[in-house]
């Protein structure tokens, strides 16, 4: 953690945003890596460790059991720091997992407009993978989660600075009520993250509060659930292990979005549920990627698809500038 971060944050106990560096017991001159912040309104302090800013206070019993269980799936599998550098086009026995996030992720980031100058949250961020591609492009950029555990959260962002010479901040914390102040984010990054949620207009009403005016919520990798699909969250090996697992209906991402007074344009998805529908959505991008997202019929029909069978959504939506 660098100390220019408190700029953005306010304290999660009462709202305050007077955070100040309470100790450092480690800096590593790129980092504060070991220390404590703490509010001078309230006297709460927030641990600082490997670099990461623990601002979860108080988690309820759902999020315990949600830490537990990805630190046991993240046990089931091996995984190595090569993998890490590699995402989001994972190889080996997690190549078929990773599929749809790299395909859809590799079909709309080149869309996102970013300018070096700006200031970029990745909720849900997880393992970092997406975190570190915007750091990349020389954004200011955080992620936010509420994982630690190395190669399922925060911790891997170590892999990436350390082996890939880039920076980004790390703030431990829940997305339904996250410590930065309004108007801080040019841009809000998700990916596959929302259906964790069992509040998604409240997330989504916070994104709002924090983006700056004009600025874009990019949503990638959202499962949805469609009137003719019988997607079964309970047969999933993640619900099984005490994860928070959803698949909700399109108008629940829609209407949350309405009502957090923001403006959206469906991109087409790569994958889904839906065998024929697959197919056709695998080639289109492929064809036509030169003019994703220029192709005016595409957003109806995708809607459509999505109603009615379920599939993958992939947004962009923007906060009026006035």
């Amino acid at each position: 953690m660098k100390k220019d971060v408190l700029e953005i944050l306010f304290c999660p106990a009462c709202n305050s945003p007077t955070l100040n560096i309470e100790d450092v017991s480690y800096d590593n001159k790129r980092e504060i890596r070991t220390g404590s912040v703490r509010c001078t309104s309230c006297d709460s302090r927030f641990e600082i460790k490997d670099g990461i800013l623990n601002l979860l206070i108080d988690p309820a019993n759902k999020i315990i059991k949600e830490q537990q269980g990805w630190a046991r799936l993240e046990k089931a599998v091996v995984n190595t720091d090569e993998l890490m550098l590699a995402l989001p086009n994972a190889f080996g026995e997690h190549e078929k997992a990773w599929k749809s996030q790299a395909d859809n992720f590799n079909l709309i980031f080149p869309v996102i407009k970013i300018n070096s100058s700006d200031k970029v949250l990745d909720i849900g961020a997880g393992r970092c993978w997406a975190t570190r591609l915007f750091a990349k492009k020389g954004c200011y950029t955080v992620g936010l989660d509420i994982l630690l555990t190395k190669y399922v959260g925060l911790l891997t962002g170590d892999v990436y600075i350390e082996k890939e010479k880039v920076f980004f901040e790390r703030i431990y914390s829940l997305m339904e009520k996250m410590p930065f102040r309004d108007n801080t984010f040019n841009t809000v990054f998700v990916s596959a993250s929302l259906h964790h949620s069992s509040y998604v207009s409240k997330v989504i009403k916070e994104i709002s509060r924090i983006l700056k005016p004009g600025g874009s919520f990019v949503v990638i990798n959202e499962p949805v659930r469609g009137c003719l699909s019988r997607n079964n969250v309970s047969e999933l090996p993640e619900y099984k292990e005490g994860i928070n697992e959803n698949i909700y209906k399109l108008h629940t991402y829609l209407d949350s979005l309405k009502k957090a007074g923001m403006t959206f344009k469906i991109y087409p998805y790569i994958g889904g549920y839906f065998l024929p529908l697959m197919i056709i959505n695998n080639i289109l991008p492929e064809i036509l990627k030169d003019k994703l997202g220029k192709v005016e019929v595409w957003p109806p029909l995708v809607r459509i698809q999505l109603f009615l069978f379920g599939g993958v959504l992939n947004l962009i939506a923007t906060r009026p500038s006035h």
